[in-house]
């Protein structure tokens, strides 16, 4: 396999922290707890919560969501569950899965914490990169991190302008789960209710490189961003988002058009993506040393 090649303006803008780092569901995948079990992919976990609420749902809803599954339409599974289902049922699966985690951060989370963004962005409701930037303060050359959600705009806005690096947990966070963003309804009312949370990030995309990681094309929760904030996506300089090799050029070609975002492939298995990303954190290093870059 030829080695990923990362390109020039992109391991500048994150050199001189003009790059937001946009964390998905695969970056969370790369844990692993005390036997080296991973996370579930957002497929197993559509699955599971199905299973853990297949007993409310009719004949007919239940083949309608099996068949969105199957098909890869997670949004329509998730918002059909929600509509169907006990909504204290999915809370409690969704604490169990993401509040009491048995998984611990991976070396991968390590290298993003390395990278030294300004802000980070994740729609993940785990813990694993929040993790790592508390117990990296101590050696992380006096960089401090504050943790927002998409209800704090203004706290947001302030420490974007401080010397703090910022992480913004976009859908919410799992210690607040009736706050939670996870169906396409509850996006979608967010969007209402805290509109200047959406305003900014259409702002930020417009005004900074943005680098998705661990997120595939057919993600819910990307989809459902992307969709929001599609009119500042339409600059003449690209984002990016890596994954896997395989994407067909057909599907590459309508992301850049649509929305701007060139994809950088870095293999045919997950277990490429460290390497890959180690690459890049040695070109951004090797940038900042060798231009005084503090």
């Amino acid at each position: 396999m030829t080695e990923i090649i990362w390109p020039e303006n992109l391991i500048e803008e994150i050199a001189y922290r003009r790059c937001i780092i946009f964390l998905g569901a695969g970056v969370s995948a790369t844990a692993t707890d005390s036997i080296g079990a991973h996370p579930k992919t957002w497929k197993e976990l559509i699955v599971t919560l199905l299973e853990d609420c297949k007993d409310n749902l009719s004949v007919n809803n239940l083949n309608y969501i099996e068949n969105m599954i199957e098909k890869d339409n997670y949004l329509f599974a998730i918002q059909a569950i929600f509509d169907y289902s006990d909504s204290g049922r999915v809370s409690h699966f969704l604490r169990k899965e993401f509040q009491h985690t048995k998984f611990k951060s991976s070396g991968v989370h390590e290298i993003i914490r390395e990278l030294d963004s300004k802000i980070v962005v994740t729609t993940n409701f785990d813990k694993l990169f929040d993790d790592v930037c508390c117990a990296g303060i101590s050696s992380c050359a006096e960089r401090y991190y504050s943790f927002f959600d998409y209800r704090e705009t203004p706290a947001i806005i302030n420490n974007i302008r401080s010397s703090t690096n910022v992480v913004i947990k976009a859908h919410g966070k799992i210690d607040d789960c009736d706050k939670l963003i996870f169906s396409a309804k509850q996006y979608h009312k967010a969007q209402i209710d805290y509109s200047e949370f959406y305003q900014l990030l259409s702002a930020l995309f417009l005004t900074h490189t943005v680098l998705f990681l661990g997120y595939s094309l057919q993600d819910p929760d990307i989809n459902l961003l992307l969709q929001s904030i599609r009119p500042c996506l339409g600059e003449p300089s690209p984002h990016y988002l890596v994954c896997k090799h395989g994407t067909p050029a057909p599907l590459k070609k309508l992301w850049e058009e649509m929305y701007n975002i060139h994809l950088i492939e870095y293999g045919d298995t997950y277990d490429l993506l460290p390497n890959a990303l180690e690459l890049l954190k040695d070109s951004v290093l090797e940038m900042r040393e060798n231009r005084n870059i503090g």
